[in-house]
This record gives structure tokens, C-alpha cells and sequence, in this order.
């Protein structure tokens, strides 16, 4: 008689809310193993009251931060799976971002914390991850960006350059990934209710915001699947909601 097979292993950043929060849900539900990850700890002690889930708190903009969650999955599931770098922070209030940007608020502090969360964290998270799933035969990535990592959002220049950045990284490293049987991808949402944009769904009627669970569903489906180094857009009113978006070819590049 064979042994049973094991659980899916994933691992999930930016867990204490949102979309990691859904996230975290759907992939208990879909009876995985979940490590969830977050800076917010009362956040994620609520998440896992709720699923069960194992959490750690860190800040997980530092590189040994991310090498210590890695260590934590292992340590507890004896593989990871999957990944889901989904932590990030806008560059500028979302109360402002109804006016346009003024230079005098260019805060080269933000722009730092902006970039370690929503961009260091995915290089880090990517490369700390990649060193447990050669060891285990492969395994998936998937990336936060957001419609402003395809089209420039000029009211937040700071969250528009990391996401952009994600998308560059996802796409760019994908080749290296893919031959140690690792895929990678990211995720564009446009505007979705969850605590980053000040909104909840419950209280809101805007068409135009998805569903963080609507967001969550989207990456494990684009996990699951065969294909990297893509881009897929999530966006209300869209039938599919997510979509693969098609970059133009530089005549040329790369050789």
C-alpha cells in the first residue's frame, strides 16, 4: 500500500489583512498547509484564530527575515510549494491621491520604505524561497503588482516605480527559475477593498473595486498552472476577471 500523499505547502506575506488574509482563507480551505507572514501580528493572530493557519511575524523587507520564514515552513511541513509575495504600502496617502502630486512631497525616506516593502521583499522573498524549492522538485511564485506596475498611476509615483519594478523582476528572472523548475508570475489588481486603500467591501458599492477574495482566487489559480515570467491583470467588470497581459516586443531586445 502506498503512503498517503502529502499536503501543499504555501507560504503567504502580507497575511493579516486583504487580499493575504483571503488568501490565507481559500488556501486552508483548499486544504493546504499555510505559513502566513506579516509585520502586523495582532492581525495575524486573528487569521489564524480564524483558519488555523501558522503565522510568524517579521518585517519582511529584510533578507534574513525572509531566509527565517523559508527555515519556518520547512521546519514545520518539510517543503514549501508555493509562494505568494504579497506584502506591500502605497507611497502616498490614499486620502491625497484625489490631488495631483506636488514635488515638495517626494520624501526620499518613503520612497525607501516603499521600495524594501513592495519590491527588496520580493527579491528576497524569491531568492530565499528558490533555495528550499530546488531542493523539492520545483514550486510557484506568485508576485503582487498591480495595474500601476503596467500603466503609470502619476499620483503615486513612489508605489507606480516599486510595482513596476515587481513586474520587471518577475519577468526577468522567470528564464533562471524555470530551469531549476520553479515558475514565477505576478498579479496586477486594480483597485480592491481592502485596508490599503482605506475601504471596506462591506461597506462599499463601488463597481469598480474587487473583492479581495476575488483577487486571492486569481493567484491560486495562476499558481497551479503551467507558464512564467507572465503578467496577468484582475480587474472588476472584466469577464474573465484575469487576464493575461501581452507586452510589445522590442525589435532586437533581448538578442
Amino acid at each position: 500500500m502506498g503512503g498517503l500523499e502529502r499536503k501543499k505547502v504555501a507560504l503567504v506575506t502580507g497575511a493579516a489583512s486583504g487580499i493575504g488574509a483571503a488568501l490565507v482563507r481559500q488556501l486552508v480551505s483548499d486544504n493546504f498547509d499555510v505559513l502566513g507572514v506579516d509585520l502586523n501580528e495582532e492581525g495575524l493572530a486573528k487569521v489564524a484564530a480564524e483558519t488555523g493557519c501558522e503565522v510568524l511575524g517579521g518585517d519582511i523587507s529584510n533578507k534574513e527575515f525572509n531566509e527565517t520564514a523559508v527555515a519556518k515552513a520547512s521546519d514545520l511541513f518539510g517543503s514549501l510549494d508555493l509562494l505568494f509575495l504579497n506584502a506591500g504600502i502605497l507611497g502616498r496617502k490614499i486620502e491625497l491621491q484625489i490631488n495631483d502630486l506636488t514635488l515638495d512631497e517626494l520624501d526620499p525616506s518613503r520612497y525607501k520604505k516603499v521600495r524594501a516593502i513592495n519590491f527588496d521583499s520580493v527579491v528576497f522573498g524569491t531568492l530565499a524561497a528558490s533555495e528550499l524549492m530546488m531542493e523539492n522538485d520545483g514550486g510557484s511564485i506568485i508576485a503582487t503588482a498591480s495595474i500601476a506596475g503596467l500603466a503609470a498611476w502619476n499620483r503615486d509615483p513612489f508605489y507606480t516605480a516599486t510595482k513596476h519594478a515587481v513586474v520587471g523582476w518577475v519577468r526577468g528572472i522567470a528564464p533562471a527559475l524555470h530551469t531549476q523548475g520553479i515558475s514565477i508570475n505576478a498579479i496586477c489588481p486594480g483597485g480592491v477593498a481592502t485596508p490599503l486603500v482605506g475601504i471596506d467591501r462591506l461597506e462599499s458599492a463601488n463597481p469598480n473595486l474587487l473583492e479581495p477574495e476575488q483577487v486571492a482566487k486569481a493567484m491560486i489559480e495562476t499558481a497551479l498552472e503551467e507558464g512564467t515570467g507572465k503578467a496577468f491583470t484582475v480587474k472588476a467588470g472584466h469577464d474573465p476577471i484575469r487576464q493575461q497581459y501581452h507586452f510589445t516586443q522590442v525589435e532586437g531586445f533581448p538578442v
